[in-house]
């Protein structure tokens, strides 16, 4: 990497900070069992706002998927090339703040931890990829 300002080392230190926060909380949460947040004591309330969370993730993640990876590739099938394709941007970073809420309000469960996880490594403008993404063309 070239030289780094010191505010852009501040940015990546946060950003990588919060990228492995998020799969650090669903691990804890749903292989470990232990709850990041156990001064919420309302069982039936944090249920149902943890199944939003996990609808929003999961709506937000699949689509970031879609624009992200496969509009591309069925681009290049359809037209044999990469000449003329405008990218097309969908909610970057949202799915992951997404995959941290569902993952600390959801009861434990192994299944969920693994959908939560697959869905956080298939965002395609969540954190993971915007690491990829600087380790390939630098910053």
């Amino acid at each position: 990497m070239p030289n780094l300002s010191r505010e852009d080392i501040i940015v990546l230190i946060i950003f990588a900070t919060i990228g492995l926060i998020i799969p650090a909380v669903v691990a804890v949460r749903h292989f470990v069992g232990i709850d990041p947040l156990p001064m919420l004591h309302i069982k039936w309330g944090r249920t149902v706002v943890g199944v939003v969370f996990t609808i929003l993730a999961t709506g937000v993640c699949l689509f970031n998927f879609y624009l992200g990876l496969l509009v591309p590739w069925f681009h290049k099938r359809r037209y044999g090339s990469m000449a003329d394709f405008a990218h097309m941007s969908g909610l970057p970073l949202i799915g992951g703040f997404f995959i941290l809420c569902a993952g600390a309000l959801m009861p434990p469960s192994v299944l969920l931890g693994i959908f939560l996880l697959l869905l956080y490594v298939i965002d395609g403008n969540g954190i993971p990829w915007f690491f990829i993404a600087l380790v390939q063309k630098g910053v």
